[in-house]
């Protein structure tokens, strides 16, 4: 309850029983303001009060139209306690309908009547924590509600940025998750060997590259005013636009954005990895074929030797055969010799047939290593 004394409105027609009522609420810190009628209580409402003790029966506007107008006008924070001579239940009812708090005999000794107003004080200051209790509720559940939204916000990005397979497009993604936070802001991404900078104009300016430069010497961490400065591996991100007025948000956002850079970084390290995996296979996909190239280039060879050979042996036949006419061989001779040179063939041709299997074996694992490397 705020410092500002306890008010009540003594509403009556009866100046003495005013005097009375005024009289036995003095000493205890009350502001009190007496009305001899339903018309000035109504006209003083922007005082303020607390408390009204309203006659029932006066003249012109009743205590019952005096409180049925207070509540028509809005006036719900007032308590009204009705003060009457009478107690029957019709009179009960009607002040109930009309949105009264309490009831007092006009003839109620001085304990009673304080008694009631501490009531009434400790039903306000009870309403009054509720409230307050109530507010912080709701300021909770928009604190969580929000961070939950600003959570899916990462989530989404996280998910988007495993579809990323070039940085211009994990730095435009960068770019449009600040624009759903409402902010603004410069990227950098590296890899091993080149920077990329991006902004919401999609290229960067001279000297908002100068800024990114600069800024990735900074902290983990660094925030000045509305920027903030977030330094992970292979990624800068410089945020500006927050709101200074709302710290909370700002903390929010914080632990927001550092996840936010964080999972661009892995992306990135993914993304060198990939490449460095890519680049390697295709170094192993050219040495294959250069590998089956060259079996390519030793089949040939094996089937021009083995033709080759085969000619030689048939000349070296012929040959003896001419030579056998001039050398008076006996036929027992002669089919020995074609006999050491028919066996010298097959051996030949023993020896290529194994040279061809092996090719083929050799062939076969390397296409086999080429199938995988494609696959990867």
């Amino acid at each position: 309850m705020s410092d500002k004394p306890f008010c009540i409105f003594v509403v009556d027609d009866d100046a003495l029983l005013r005097l009375v009522i005024t009289d036995q609420l003095q000493g205890h810190d009350y502001q009190i303001h007496e009305f001899a009628n339903g018309e000035e209580c109504l006209a003083a409402l922007d005082l303020s009060p607390n408390l009204i003790l309203l006659d029932i029966e006066m003249p012109g506007l009743s205590g019952i139209d005096v409180c049925r107008r207070i509540r028509a006008d809005g006036n719900d924070d007032v308590q009204v306690m009705f003060v009457s001579a009478h107690d029957d239940l019709e009179i009960l009812l009607a002040a109930f309908d009309v949105g009264g708090n309490d009831f007092i005999p006009k003839n109620a000794k001085k304990d009673v009547l304080l008694r009631k107003v501490e009531l009434a004080i400790e039903a306000e200051q009870q309403k009054q924590q509720l409230q307050s209790q109530l507010s912080y509720a709701q300021q909770t559940a928009f604190t969580a509600m929000s961070s939950l939204g600003e959570t899916g916000t990462v989530l989404q990005f996280l998910r988007t940025s495993f579809q990323c397979v070039t940085f211009q497009q994990l730095g435009g993604l960068l770019i449009e998750t600040l624009q759903q936070y409402g902010l603004t802001g410069l990227v950098k991404l590296t890899d091993t060997q080149q920077e990329y900078d991006f902004s919401p104009e999609k290229a960067c300016t001279p000297l908002e590259k100068s800024i990114l430069t600069y800024v990735a010497k900074l902290g983990r961490i660094y925030q000045a005013g509305d920027r903030l400065v977030f330094n992970f591996s292979h990624v800068t991100l410089l945020v500006t636009g927050l709101d200074t007025d709302d710290p909370d948000a700002i903390g929010r956002l914080r632990d927001h954005l550092a996840i936010l850079a964080e999972g661009a970084g892995a992306r990135v390290e993914a993304m060198i990895s990939e490449q460095q995996r890519l680049q390697e296979t295709n170094i192993r996909l050219e040495g294959v074929k250069e590998l089956t190239d060259l079996l390519i280039e030793i089949e040939v060879n094996q089937q021009a030797n083995h033709s080759q050979m085969v000619n030689l042996a048939e000349q070296h036949k012929i040959n003896m055969e001419s030579a056998f006419i001039h050398l008076g061989l006996t036929d027992s001779q002669e089919f020995l010799l074609h006999g050491y040179v028919d066996e010298l063939t097959s051996q030949m041709d023993n020896l290529f047939e194994n040279d061809n299997r092996l090719a083929l074996r050799l062939n076969k694992i390397v296409e086999k290593q080429k199938a995988l490397l494609i696959r990867q």
